[in-house]
């Protein structure tokens, strides 16, 4: 979310709550004023696909508002704390292909 995405929002979540998709808004702590109007659009909304879903990612925020955390189902992510948990974490994550980048180099300081 973000300045004048909140007019695509809106079509994108009536279309979805009649057909059954699923829709996700990023960043939604750029768009404080929208979630307000995302909790009412969610709660007052008649004949709702069931298949409908509405996913938000948002970073902590001060101002966010609680009533549609309330009604919501909440995940977190935490990356790991520290240097050596956060390179471990990263290679992990390379796969395959990465580690055949990395044997790639020819330089001793990169073994």
């Amino acid at each position: 979310m973000g300045q004048g995405q909140e007019v695509h929002a809106r079509k994108l979540l009536s279309r979805s709550m009649v057909e059954g998709n699923w829709v996700l808004l990023q960043n939604c702590h750029l768009g404080l004023n929208f979630m307000d109007e995302l909790f009412d659009l969610i709660t007052n909304s008649q004949n709702v696909h069931k298949n409908f879903r509405c996913w938000i990612t948002t970073e902590p925020h001060p101002k966010f508002p609680i009533s549609l955390l309330q009604i919501s189902t909440k995940f977190t992510f935490d990356p790991p704390m520290g240097v050596r948990a956060g390179l471990l974490r990263t290679y992990a994550m390379i796969g395959q292909e990465g580690e055949d980048q990395l044997e790639a180099s020819s330089a001793a300081q990169w073994k």
